[in-house]
């Protein structure tokens, strides 16, 4: 007999087997493969300067996610967070933690979506002048966008809060 309360164990050691991000992502992009041909989305190609993007995003955003990637699957969010192919999966993460069987959650993945129209405008403001601060803000709103779509509470609320409206400031500006 196992010992009671042990989510893992009552569940005879597979808890590994439950977590399979590789797998979601394979099915995810045979879907979006045959959903992009029937909407001919083929022909929509993302701004060179993503990647750059991308770049900037990992240097702001440093330790807070465990790496940041370009989206080949999401239509109509900026931003989303994954898990890595040996994590958890987030929900069933969040649970174990509920359930006092994970002590903390691990780093997530921030994938951007280079054909969302705010991603592909910030895109093309590499290289302008200050573009570097409003990038690095964006880049932790976006995060945190992310984090709140997945149910997460937010690290920082007051720096989300004074980062949006300073956003939003130079926005109506």
């Amino acid at each position: 007999m196992q010992a009671p309360g042990n989510f893992a164990l009552e569940l005879g050691g597979s808890l590994p087997n439950l977590a399979l991000p590789r797998q979601r992502r394979q099915f995810a992009k045979i879907g979006d493969a045959e959903s992009q041909k029937k909407n001919g989305a083929e022909s929509q190609k993302p701004d060179p300067n993503a990647a750059s993007l991308v770049a900037m995003f990992k240097l702001a955003l440093g330790d807070a996610v465990k790496d940041v990637r370009l989206s080949e699957r999401l239509t109509d969010s900026p931003v989303c967070l994954v898990a890595d192919e040996g994590d958890l999966d987030i929900h069933l993460e969040r649970m174990l933690r509920a359930h006092r069987q994970l002590d903390q959650l691990s780093k997530r993945i921030l994938e951007v979506n280079p054909r969302h129209p705010l991603v592909a405008r910030l895109a093309s403001h590499i290289g302008k002048d200050g573009a570097s601060a409003v990038i690095s803000d964006v880049a932790w709103v976006l995060l945190d966008q992310a984090r709140i779509i997945e149910g997460e509470t937010l690290p920082d609320p007051a720096a989300f809060s004074r980062r949006l409206s300073s956003l939003l400031e130079k926005g109506l500006g």
